[in-house]
C-alpha cells in the first residue's frame, strides 16, 4: 500500500485495510473491495435506510454527500459497466432488466449486457458451489480495484466510484439496480462476506480482534440458531487458543495437518461434553449426509470428497490464502456437524 490510497481515511479504517493485506489481499482486491462497498452504499434504498447506512459508514469512510459525486471523482472514474456486465453474466443468475428506448434510434438499451468481457474468470459460468463464488468474486473485486490503482485514486475515492456507478445505473433502472446489488451480497463466499459486512455493520473493533481463522466461520454460524451457534463458538475457539492464550502456528497448518488438528480437537470436546451437546438437527440448517462421527469424518480423503461434492473445494486446488479461510472454515464446519449428528440418538 501507499500512503497516498489513505488520504482522509481515520486511523481505524488504516488499521483495516493493513489487517486484509495481512490477511491476503493484495493492493487492486483492497481497492477492488471499496468499489463494491460503494455500490452497496449507493444502491437505492428508501430514505430511512440509506441515512441509517450512512451514519455508520462516515465513522470509517467519511464523505461530503452534499457535493455533487461526479464534481469529486469525475477525473477518477472510468466506469465498471464491462466488469459488472460480466460478473452478473457469470453469477448464472436471471435478471429482469428495463428495456430502455430512445426516439427515432431502432435499438433497446439495458444497464447491464450479459456477456463476457474476458475480464473475470473464465471457468466460472454460473456460481452453483462455493468454490465458484469465491474463484468469480477474487476476479471481480481484482478488476474493479485495478482502475482506481492504475488512476491513482485513494481508497475513499474509489469508494466514492462505487457510489457514482450504481447511482447512473438507478437513474435508468431502479429495479435492476437492486437485483444487481442484491445478487452481489447474496453469493458473497463466507470470508469476503465478513470483511465486506464488517464495514458496512461498523464492526471494525471486533474483526481487527479476531483471528483470521474464525472469520469466515462467523458468516457461517450467522444463520444458525443461537445456542447452538454459541456452543460451536465454544468448540472453533478450542482450536485457536488454550488457557486463554493464542496457539501459535494455526494458520501455517496445511488441509491435512488443519483436518486432524480439529478432528482431534472435536474428539476431545466430545469427552468434555458427552451429554448436553445440542443435537446437528437444533442448528436449523440443511447439511445432508454428513460423514457419520467415528467413523466416516475419520477419513481425510472421504471427507474432502464430500467437500468437494457440496462446496466445490478439492484440497489440492486452493489457489489462494483467502480461499483457504473458507475451505478451512467448512472443514470445522462439517467436523462439529458430524459431531453433533451423533447426538441425535441421545437426545
Amino acid at each position: 500500500m501507499n500512503e497516498s490510497d489513505f488520504l482522509n481515511l481515520p486511523s481505524k479504517t488504516r488499521q483495516f485495510v493493513l489487517r486484509l493485506k495481512d490477511l491476503g489481499f493484495d493492493r487492486a482486491r483492497i481497492y477492488g473491495l471499496f468499489v463494491m462497498l460503494g455500490m452497496y452504499a449507493g444502491a437505492p434504498n428508501t430514505q430511512e435506510k440509506i441515512d441509517a447506512l450512512y451514519s455508520r459508514l462516515q465513522v470509517f469512510l467519511p464523505i461530503d454527500r452534499t457535493k455533487n459525486i461526479d464534481e469529486e471523482i469525475g477525473h477518477l472514474y472510468d466506469g465498471y459497466d464491462c466488469q459488472i456486465n460480466e460478473f452478473c453474466f457469470r453469477s448464472g443468475i436471471e435478471f429482469n432488466f428495463r428495456e430502455v428506448t430512445v426516439p427515432k434510434v431502432d435499438k433497446s438499451y439495458y444497464i447491464v449486457y450479459l456477456k463476457n468481457e474476458g475480464l473475470l474468470n473464465q471457468d466460472i459460468n454460473s456460481v452453483k458451489k462455493l468454490d465458484d463464488a469465491t474463484r468469480l468474486y477474487d476476479s471481480f473485486i481484482f478488476s474493479l480495484g485495478q482502475s482506481s490503482v492504475e488512476r491513482g485514486a485513494s481508497l475513499i475515492e474509489a469508494f466514492c466510484c462505487g457510489i457514482f456507478q450504481i447511482q447512473l445505473h438507478s437513474q435508468i433502472d431502479v429495479q435492476g439496480t437492486k437485483q444487481i446489488v442484491a445478487m452481489m451480497s447474496s453469493l458473497m463466499p463466507p470470508f469476503l462476506s465478513r470483511c465486506f459486512m464488517t464495514i458496512i455493520n461498523g464492526d471494525l473493533d471486533y474483526f481487527l480482534g479476531i483471528e483470521s481463522g474464525q472469520i469466515a466461520l462467523l458468516s457461517l454460524m450467522q444463520p444458525m440458531e443461537e445456542s447452538y451457534a454459541q456452543q460451536m463458538w465454544a468448540f472453533q475457539s478450542s482450536l485457536f487458543f488454550s488457557g486463554g492464550d493464542l496457539i501459535e502456528g494455526i494458520d501455517d497448518l496445511n488441509p491435512r495437518q488443519w483436518f486432524d488438528w480439529v478432528l482431534n480437537k472435536a474428539k476431545v470436546f466430545d469427552i468434555k461434553h458427552p451429554s448436553n451437546l445440542l443435537p446437528f438437527s437444533k442448528s436449523k440448517i440443511t447439511l445432508l449426509e454428513v460423514p457419520s462421527w467415528n467413523n466416516e469424518v475419520l477419513n481425510f480423503e472421504n471427507c474432502g470428497a464430500y467437500i468437494n461434492r457440496v462446496w466445490g473445494f478439492n484440497k489440492e486446488g486452493l489457489y489462494s490464502k483467502i480461499q483457504s479461510y473458507d475451505y478451512k472454515a467448512i472443514v470445522v464446519h462439517l467436523i462439529y456437524s458430524s459431531l453433533t449428528g451423533s447426538r441425535e440418538v441421545i437426545h
